[in-house]
């Protein structure tokens, strides 16, 4: 059992005996009782007390307990409860306190009754032991503890080395302390007044029906309470309040000199009549509203902003702080709840609540999913705590674009000639750059990806006659079909196709005349007509037949000598000699194969020299004639 001071009007002396008696009878009747009837005032606001600890949606405190030495003040007379915020580290040490004063844990918790308006805490505790009675304190502090109480990452010894929680203590900061003697559920209030370090813990105020409420649980172990922080603390006014640091314990009793038995040293929710809420709406670079099918990826880099309506719950003051927005690239269902690409800080400006608060622009590079995340500062000077908004709502879709694809078939040609064609691509998308968010409008690199020329025929669509090697892409331009140009072996109709491939995430592929109705693509291979002329020409020749009717064998040369007249005038076209030798007669001969003719008149002069000397010569003579009547057929053409 931990001892306690009495507050409340002054009671009259009785005889010893008879005190013992009663703290005897009132102990016992602790004992007997075990705390097991639970009492409550009139007034919970919007929380239920009735002993079941705790109550939803409120934050939970652990602390050390049992057998387990726990950081706590030391016991001196500068860490009593008036003057702790004065005392020179080390402050803390590590104790054990018995499980009648040792805290298991507490809950923490604000929240606003919507009939009246007010704010109201919540606050419960659960001790290592259901026996004994005494003080459960609660003590809310302005400021924040020192940077020096990390009590999350700092080590044991240099929180005993260089914290003092209580160290920034100022005017107005408070305490509540529920006196537990005999089964009580009175609450008091005490006020610190002055200017640190030179501080005044103002006189105990019991807390009445109308603003506050106690219960305890069932078991003894836990106790709850309710506590109209507007009618008790912020004394009605609409001024913006927080407080920090709240440290729960168990002390000795509610004087100036009582002693800290064990404390909960850990980061708490700040406590505040004031709150404030963020909503925020996604928007074009020049302030529209982004529509419901999203933006386009356009060129490659879309300017967005953010806007952030700040409004304050609970209070007024004059707005301050700032909103800092980070943008997320994030798949769907995620949400920019961390990370992201710092876009920048606007601060907020004007007379009063609510604030609208534009983002500096950023800029996107790639298609997919954004998502904004805007936090306000709060305003620590006048109690406003922080808030954000990272919701769903903040979320917008950027598209690829599908870019333009027309082409141009090469000239008809002749079968045997090559076909070409040419494809030109335009809106395309530069690539993400890196990063894909930025806040200077980079564009990534020219658009990439592939065209492939494909030709289809003769005179169908169906059939593939040709599927060129990729060409590479980068950017808007015009592109041909690569070299080796396609040389078709059947004349007919053609038509090319062209097909982009893509160039995800900011392009998608697109095909051109994939029907082969664009008749700017077809090309014609033709096959062109032949025509036959004749005209008939004749190879001449001759034979003599040489004869002697005595003198021996013959002997001797005929020579033979041609003429395009009828009558061996003019210039011979041809000319030979044949020699005769052997019985008479002999027939000799020309062998023309080469000279030809269309006259139509031959003659041929032919002569005998005899080498026989018993023969005689034959002179030159125009022996022959020949007349031809020639009819060509003139021109005849193919079908």
């Amino acid at each position: 059992m931990f001892t306690s001071s009495p507050v409340g009007p002054p009671r009259p002396s009785q005889p010893s005996g008879i005190r013992r008696f009663l703290l005897v009878t009132v102990s016992v009747l602790a004992l007997v009782l075990g705390f097991l009837v639970p009492s409550a005032f009139a007034a919970d606001g919007p929380f239920s007390i009735d002993g079941t600890v705790p109550d939803g949606g409120t934050t939970e405190i652990t602390d050390a307990f049992g057998s387990v030495k726990e950081l706590g003040p030391l016991n001196s007379n500068t860490t009593k409860i008036g003057v702790i915020h004065s005392d020179a580290v080390p402050t803390l040490g590590l104790t054990n306190p018995n499980a009648q004063v040792d805290l298991r844990r507490a809950w923490l918790g604000t929240a606003r009754d919507a009939g009246t308006q007010h704010d109201w805490l919540y606050f419960a505790w659960e001790r290592d032991s259901n026996s004994g009675s005494g003080f459960i304190a609660y003590e809310f502090m302005k400021n924040k503890a020192p940077a020096s109480c990390a009590y999350e990452t700092a080590t044991e010894a240099a929180l005993i080395a260089n914290c003092n929680p209580w160290a920034n203590r100022t005017a107005g900061d408070f305490m509540i302390l529920w006196d537990q003697q005999g089964n009580s559920l009175d609450l008091y209030l005490r006020t610190w007044s002055g200017i640190a370090p030179n501080l005044t813990l103002g006189a105990p105020t019991l807390l009445n029906a109308a603003a506050s409420q106690a219960a305890y649980g069932s078991d003894g172990f836990r106790g709850e309470a309710a506590v109209d922080l507007t009618a008790t603390i912020f004394g009605g006014s609409a001024a913006c309040l927080s407080f920090a640091n709240t440290i729960p314990s168990t002390v000795t009793g509610n004087s100036d000199t009582a002693d800290y038995k064990d404390t909960i040293l850990k980061t708490t929710p700040p406590i505040s009549n004031c709150q404030s809420s963020t909503v925020t709406t996604p928007k074009t670079g020049a302030g529209a509203n982004v529509p419901a099918e999203g933006l386009s990826i356009g060129t490659g880099v879309v300017p967005v902003k953010d806007s952030a309506l700040v409004s304050l719950v609970g209070g007024t003051a004059t707005p301050t702080g700032s909103v800092a927005f980070s943008l997320c690239k994030v798949d769907a269902p995620g949400l920019c709840d961390t990370g992201g690409t710092s876009v920048g800080s606007t601060n907020l400006t004007g007379a009063a609540y609510p604030v609208t608060v534009v983002s500096p622009t950023a800029y996107v590079t790639s298609a997919g999913r954004y998502c904004w995340r805007a936090t306000f500062t709060g305003d620590s000077a006048n109690g406003i705590p922080g808030s954000s908004d990272f919701a769903s709502s903040e979320c917008f879709t950027v598209n690829p674009v599908t870019p333009g694809l027309a082409t141009t078939a090469g000239a008809d040609a002749f079968l045997g000639q090559a076909v070409t064609d040419s494809a030109t691509l335009t809106g395309l998308a530069t690539q993400p750059a890196n990063p894909v968010i930025n806040t200077t409008g980079t564009a990534g690199a020219a658009a990439g990806g592939t065209l492939t020329f494909k030709l289809y025929g003769p005179d169908n669509c169906t059939t593939v006659a040709y599927t060129s090697a990729t060409v590479p892409v980068s950017g808007n331009n015009t592109y041909n079909s690569p070299a080796p140009q396609f040389v078709p072996t059947a004349p007919g109709t053609y038509h090319w196709v062209a097909v982009y491939s893509g160039n995800l995430p900011n392009n998608t592929g697109t095909t051109h005349n994939a029907t082969c109705a664009d008749t700017d693509e077809d090309v014609v291979v033709n096959t062109v007509p032949s025509s036959l002329t004749s005209t008939q020409s004749f190879i001449p020749n001759d034979s003599v037949t040489v004869s002697a009717t005595a003198g021996g064998s013959m002997a001797g040369t005929v020579s033979f000598d041609a003429y395009e007249s009828a009558n061996c005038s003019g210039t011979a076209i041809y000319s030979s000699t044949a020699n005769v030798s052997g019985a008479s007669p002999r027939t000799v001969g020309t062998a023309n194969t080469t000279v030809s003719t269309t006259a139509p008149a031959i003659s041929w002069r032919v002569s005998y020299d005899s080498t026989n000397a018993a023969q005689r010569d034959i002179p030159a003579s125009c022996h022959e004639t020949s007349t031809l009547t020639i009819s060509n057929g003139g021109t005849i053409s193919s079908p």
